[in-house]
C-alpha cells in the first residue's frame, strides 16, 4: 500500500525481551510486534525499542537470513515515563497495534469504518448528523492531543498548502475513496478516546431515530401507535443543532420531529404536522355530524385542539351549523390560515423555480456553486421542499466543471501516452535485475501518479498504452527467468531447473504452464550456449 509512512529502516528489538528470550528458549528472536511502523515501545516491559544492526531496505539482489542473536547488541534500557503525555500516546499506539495484528478477522468495510467515526465525532460535538465536519475545531483538538513533534516522529505530520481542505485526517472522517495506512486509523481512534476493540464493536448504522419500524400517530387509524412506518426521510437541515426527519404513514398521516431518540417514548412525539390524510379527514366528517360531541371531544378523539378542528372543517366545506349546537363563525384570519399552507407553498414553489430557471438561462455556462450563491434563498427553499426538481434543473457541479476548464485533454492524452510508452520501454531495458512495469512505477517516472489514477477515463489513448505496457505477475516472472539465464551463461554455470526458479524468485509461480515452459527453454538455452563455448575453446 502506497503511503507516506515509511517502513522502519532497521529491524528493532526490546533489550529486556532479548534477555528473557535467551533465558527461556536459549537465544533471542525477532518479535513481529516490534517491527510495525509507528510502534516505538515494547508493551510488555514499557521500554523504547532499539535498532539492531540489520537493515530492512537491503538490496533486492541479496536475500539473507540474519538471526536476532547475531544482530542484537547490548544497549542501555530506555524506560517510558508514565507521567509524560507523549509516552502515554506511544505506549497506547503499541498496545492498539498489538491487539490489531492478533485478530483473525478480515476487517471492516471502509464505509462501516467511516460511519463509526461519524458516530464518535458527533458525540464529541465535532460533526453534525448530516456528516458535516467542524474542521477547524477538529484539527485544533487533534493537534492539541498530538503535538507536532510527536506527529513528525511518527511520520504523520500534516503537509500541503491548505491543511483546512485536505490532509490525511480529513480523508479519514469523510466518505472514503481509498484505503489509508493503519497507523492513521490508530491515531484517530485513540484521539476519540476509544480502543480498537471497542471501535469495531460499535454499530455500523447511525440510527438517529432508534430502531424501526416507527408508529403511526394518526388517532383516526385502526393501527394508531402501532409500528407500521418502515422508513423516514432525514432532512439536510438541523433544528437547534438537532437532526430532523419526516415520517409518513400509508394512511396519509405525515409529521416531522427532531432527534435523536434517547428514550423509547420519544418515538411517539410529533414536532410539526405535515398532513392528516384521508382517513383522518373521514373520521372528522363522522364526528362533525354527531351533535352530541362537543368540539373539545372531537379534538380529543382526533388528537388536535378545537380551533384546528374548526379550521379543517371549513377547509372540507363542512356545514358551519351543527345540528343542535351553535358555534361562532370562523374569523377571517383563521380562514386564511386554513388555506395558507397549500396556496403559499404552491406560490413559493412557482416563484423559486422561475428565478432559478431564469438565472440558468441568462448564464448558460454558470457553475452550480456560483448559481447557488446568486440565488441563495431560492436554493435553500428548493433544497428543503423541492429537492428532486432542483437536481434535475441544476448545472453540473462546479468542481467537475472547473477541473476540466482550460485543459486540452486530447493533447494531454497524446503527450502522456508517448511518455508512458517511453518510460515502459526504458524500465524493461534497464540493466541489472528486472524491475516490474506497473502503473505506479510508470506514474512515478512520468511524474503523474494521480493523473493516471484519477483521470484515466479522460485519456483513452493513454489507457490503451498503459494496459499493453503493464506487466502481469507471470509476465514479470518470465522476464526474470530469462535475465537469470543470461547470468548463468556469463558465469559459465549449468543450473538445474530448481536453481533457476529460486534465483529468479518465481517459486510461487513455478507450477504455472508459462513459467514451466520458460524454465525448460532457459535451461536448454544455457546448455547449448555453454556447449558452444566449450567447442570454441577446444
Amino acid at each position: 500500500m502506497a503511503s507516506r509512512i515509511p517502513t522502519p529502516r532497521w529491524l528493532r528489538f526490546c533489550p529486556i525481551c532479548a534477555t528473557q528470550d535467551r533465558r527461556q528458549v536459549g537465544e533471542a528472536y525477532w518479535h513481529r510486534q516490534h517491527q510495525i511502523p509507528g510502534v516505538l515501545a515494547c508493551t510488555s516491559h514499557l521500554v523504547f525499542l532499539e535498532n539492531a544492526t540489520v537493515r530492512r531496505d537491503a538490496s533486492r539482489d541479496l536475500i539473507e537470513f540474519v538471526s536476532a542473536e547475531d544482530a542484537i547488541q547490548k544497549l542501555d534500557v530506555r524506560y517510558l515515563v508514565s507521567s509524560t503525555h507523549e509516552h502515554k500516546v506511544i505506549l497506547k499506539l503499541a498496545q492498539d497495534a498489538a491487539w490489531l495484528i492478533g485478530q483473525n478477522s478480515y476487517g471492516s468495510d471502509l464505509s462501516e469504518i467511516y460511519r463509526r467515526y461519524l458516530r464518535l465525532l458527533i458525540d464529541r460535538g465535532l460533526a453534525t448528523y448530516t456528516g458535516s465536519m467542524h474542521v477547524s475545531e477538529l484539527l485544533g483538538e487533534f493537534r492539541k492531543y498530538y503535538p507536532d513533534k510527536l506527529l513528525k516522529m511518527l511520520h504523520c505530520e500534516f503537509t500541503g498548502a491548505d491543511q483546512l481542505k485536505t490532509n490525511w485526517l480529513l480523508r479519514l472522517v469523510r466518505p472514503p475513496k481509498h484505503v489509508q495506512h493503519s497507523l492513521y486509523h490508530l491515531l484517530l481512534i485513540q484521539f476519540l478516546q476509544c480502543t480498537p476493540e471497542e471501535f469495531f464493536r460499535l454499530p455500523t448504522e447511525l440510527k438517529i431515530f432508534g430502531e424501526g419500524p416507527w408508529p403511526c400517530l394518526n388517532p383516526a387509524a385502526e393501527y394508531f401507535r402501532e409500528p407500521v412506518i418502515s422508513e423516514y426521510k432525514l432532512s439536510s437541515r438541523l433544528r437547534d443543532g438537532r437532526p430532523t426527519a419526516k415520517f409518513r404513514c400509508g394512511c396519509g398521516f405525515a409529521y416531522a420531529r427532531s432527534g435523536p431518540d434517547t428514550q423509547p417514548e420519544h418515538k411517539f412525539r410529533i414536532g410539526r404536522m405535515i398532513s392528516f390524510g384521508p382517513i383522518w379527514e373521514t373520521k372528522l366528517k363522522q364526528l362533525w355530524k354527531d351533535s352530541s360531541l362537543s368540539l373539545n371531544e372531537v379534538g380529543r378523539q382526533l388528537g388536535v385542539d378545537p380551533l384546528t378542528v374548526r379550521r379543517h372543517a371549513a377547509r372540507l366545506k363542512l356545514t358551519t351549523l351543527r345540528s343542535g349546537r351553535k358555534s361562532k363563525p370562523l374569523n377571517p384570519a383563521a380562514r386564511f390560515n386554513i388555506i395558507h399552507d397549500a396556496i403559499a407553498t404552491t406560490v413559493k414553489r412557482h416563484t423559486c423555480r422561475a428565478k432559478w430557471i431564469s438565472s440558468v438561462r441568462q448564464s448558460p455556462q454558470i457553475t452550480f456553486r456560483d448559481l447557488r450563491r446568486r440565488q441563495a434563498r431560492e436554493y435553500s427553499w428548493l433544497l428543503q421542499n423541492d429537492s428532486e426538481w432542483l437536481k434535475r434543473n441544476s448545472p453540473h457541479s462546479c468542481r467537475g466543471a472547473r477541473s476540466t476548464s482550460g485543459v486540452d485533454w486530447k493533447k494531454r492524452d497524446a503527450e502522456t501516452a508517448a511518455a508512458v510508452l517511453a518510460v515502459a520501454t526504458r524500465l524493461k531495458d534497464t540493466p541489472g535485475r528486472p524491475v516490474q512495469v506497473t502503473c505506479t512505477a510508470i506514474g512515478k517516472a512520468v511524474g503523474a501518479v494521480m493523473l493516471l489514477r484519477q483521470k484515466l477515463q479522460k485519456m483513452p489513448l493513454t489507457a490503451q498504452v498503459l494496459t499493453n505496457a503493464v506487466e502481469t505477475r507471470v509476465g514479470y516472472a518470465v522476464r526474470r527467468i530469462w535475465w537469470v539465464a543470461e547470468c548463468f551463461i556469463r558465469e559459465g554455470i549449468l543450473p538445474r531447473p530448481w536453481q533457476l526458479v529460486l534465483r529468479a524468485s518465481v517459486y510461487s509461480l513455478r507450477n504455472t504452464l508459462e513459467v514451466k515452459t520458460t524454465v525448460s527453454a532457459a535451461v536448454t538455452l544455457i546448455e547449448s550456449n555453454l556447449s558452444f563455448k566449450q567447442k570454441l575453446t577446444a
